[in-house]
């Protein structure tokens, strides 16, 4: 039982979170540009927290131990760098540099600074991977060591974050697993950028978070003793805790309280008046080192029995489980195949992927994931593993629900704690998580999303269900790298490639494709794109396609070869590894002709003449739709062979 403290008024405390506040105007000031609103209304919050309990190193900032820090209202980031810099970890030059080109200190957080840890600034999606975060810390400390690996998730959040529909997503989820070490941190000033919060919400946010069975405190947001003894106290819950910080926004400026201060930097001569009320000297850039000695000593005074036990458990494990910890956080560790055993005779793709899933998670601890509420058809099962629960946190399969854009916020969350996450779902519902997806690609983490259901050939369950933009909407992402295999043999070059590379990385499958063939044996997924059956004369029409499509695109060179028209095709199962060659010799500049089953827009890069879709899909059996939209193989090499014969008059 953790008892209450007294209270007790430090001045020292707010002589550091003045001169936080003051140094984050003037960077606001310099940059002409960002938002001071939240850097006076919540300095006190992001100092309490920092100096009285989050569990860090400062002479190692990426210590693994460390407690994740997230700040989902990432227009903050002004107040954090001030601390950073007042902790030593950044220097009084990044902080003048604040959103400028090159520098460690973006408009919002990045990476590429200490402590951060998770780019943030779409509202919703830190608080969401706050989540993952969560969940990472309960799997590795149940499955490595307790000792070890036992550190909480805070948040700073807003409004903003909590009006978005995937934190609440997640955080149902959050409520469901119990996850106890998740704190959250709401800066509660009821001001949005458009003014007055409740011109947009009524909500009564308390009850909203009982329903959660959330663990609620309200407190003063600039007292320190009560954010103190608030985060105290939530550590001593068996629930996710949510402490509601009353702030007022912009607060000792003249426009306090209002929406204005929300995003406009202030005027010297406001400034000047604001460091009169904080007694802060009216000198740009100028930072009092009593303070900055005072918050050091404050965290490496209580730090030092901590990190000397914490080191003392790590010196005292047997080699090999010393050896087995090392491991877990060697990101050059290299995961391979090897020779995988699992039946693949005339099963779908997506239950062969399903088997290989199965088999490397034998030997990869680190896979972790599950579906939104459709692993049974995406066929994601671990079968050897349990679920991921109550009781049972070293479980390996995760029930996201139907919550897809929380689910991918989610997995963000756990691959930047180390885990190798994945999560399915159909890839039509894709959209829900783009979002996050993109966060993904933008954070270069390596989650691995798996669509099934990739075309129009779902068939009876009709348009809402066919993906027919998706694929080439995906494509538009960068650094996401998207794999449509054929068959077994390029499926197992996809996971391979996956695997190798550290990346976010989206497999596309097919629900029935049973196709085999020889002729993909030599696939070159590490080259995106390789001749699948090379033309035997110079003069020849190629055919694009990769997936399902492979299979049309066989038969159609097959009928053009009919006709005495020679053809070379090419598949394409990885495009963006393709593009990142930069070489697209094997795709020559004329007679070139794609085929798919979403938008034309896919093959747009190599050519203006494919085969694709137009509208959206219908409700149909499989072989209706695609003769419905033409997708036959008399019917697409008839009309090659009436093109060439056009170009030849």
């Amino acid at each position: 039982m953790i008892f209450k403290k007294e209270k007790v008024d430090n001045k020292e405390d707010y002589r550091v979170i003045n001169n936080m506040r003051a140094l984050a105007l003037d960077a606001i000031n310099k940059a002409n540009s960002g938002h001071p609103g939240i850097c006076l209304g919540a300095a006190s919050i992001l100092y309490t927290l920092y100096s009285k309990h989050m569990m860090i190193d400062l002479n190692n900032p990426n210590w693994f131990n460390r407690d994740r820090f997230v700040l989902s209202a990432g227009h903050g980031a002004p107040i954090f760098y001030s601390m950073l810099y007042m902790l030593g970890l950044i220097s009084l030059d990044d902080i003048k540099n604040l959103r400028q080109i090159g520098s460690i200190t973006p408009g919002h957080p990045e990476l590429v600074t200490p402590l951060v840890d998770m780019a943030t600034g779409p509202l919703g999606q830190g608080i969401a991977s706050s989540v993952g975060m969560a969940i990472a810390e309960k799997y590795l400390s149940s499955t490595y060591s307790k000792s070890l690996i036992n550190h909480y998730t805070y948040v700073l959040c807003g409004d903003g974050d909590l009006m978005e529909g995937v934190s609440y997503e997640a955080l149902a989820l959050a409520s469901r697993l119990k996850l106890n070490k998740l704190i959250i941190l709401y800066d509660n000033n009821d001001i949005t950028l458009d003014g007055k919060l409740s011109l947009s919400s009524c909500e009564d946010v308390i009850t909203r978070f009982k329903a959660l069975n959330f663990n609620i405190i309200v407190i003063d947001g600039d007292d320190v003793f009560e954010i103190d003894d608030a985060i105290t106290r939530c550590k001593d819950s068996s629930m996710p805790s949510i402490i509601i910080c009353k702030t007022v926004i912009g607060k000792y400026s003249s426009l306090e309280g209002t929406n204005a201060v929300h995003g406009k930097p202030f005027d010297k001569e406001e400034i000047s008046k604001i460091k009169a009320k904080l007694d802060i000297l009216d000198s740009p850039f100028t930072v009092s080192n009593d303070a900055i000695n005072y918050f050091r000593d404050s965290i490496n005074s209580r730090m030092h029995y901590p990190l000397r036990e914490w080191n003392r458990k790590y010196e005292n494990l047997r080699e090999e489980e010393k050896d087995k910890f090392d491991n877990l956080f060697d990101l050059n560790t290299e995961y391979s195949l090897g020779n995988l055993k699992f039946e693949y005779d005339k099963l779908s793709l997506r239950d062969i992927s399903g088997n290989i899933l199965n088999a490397i998670a034998k030997d990869f601890p680190l896979l972790i994931g599950g579906s939104a509420d459709v692993s049974s058809s995406c066929k994601t099962t671990l079968k050897e593993e349990k679920t991921f629960d109550v009781g049972c946190y070293g479980g390996r399969n995760i029930n996201f629900g139907i919550r897809e854009h929380a689910m991918g916020a989610i997995l963000n969350g756990m691959a930047l704690s180390g885990l190798r996450p994945f999560g399915s779902t159909f890839l039509v519902f894709s959209d829900y998580m783009r979002p996050a997806i993109r966060m993904s690609s933008l954070m270069n983490l390596p989650v691995l999303y798996i669509f099934t259901h990739d075309s129009i050939t779902v068939g009876e369950d009709g348009a809402t269900h066919e993906p027919i933009e998706q694929l080439a909407s995906l494509e538009l992402i960068p650094n996401l790298y998207i794999y449509r295999p054929f068959d077994v043999n390029e499926l197992l070059s996809c996971y391979r490639d996956i695997l190798q590379n550290k990346r976010p990385a989206v497999l596309v499958l097919p629900r029935d494709n049973k196709a085999i063939s020889e002729l993909t044996k030599n696939n070159k997924i590490e080259d995106g794109a390789y001749i699948l059956k090379k033309e035997e004369t110079d003069d020849f029409v190629t055919l694009l396609a990769n997936g399902e499509e492979l299979g049309l695109a066989m038969g159609v060179s097959d009928e053009l070869n009919a006709l005495n028209i020679d053809t070379r095709i090419v598949s394409i199962p990885c495009m963006q590894n393709f593009i990142d060659k930069k070489d697209f010799s094997i795709i020559p500049k004329e007679n070139v002709f794609g085929i798919t089953f979403g938008v034309k827009d896919y093959y747009y890069h190599f050519t203006d003449k494919v085969f694709g879709m137009d509208t959206f899909g219908i409700s149909a059996k499989k072989e209706d739709i695609l003769n419905n939209f033409e997708f036959n193989v008399d019917l697409i090499a008839n009309k090659i062979h009436d093109f060439l014969g056009d170009n030849d008059e």
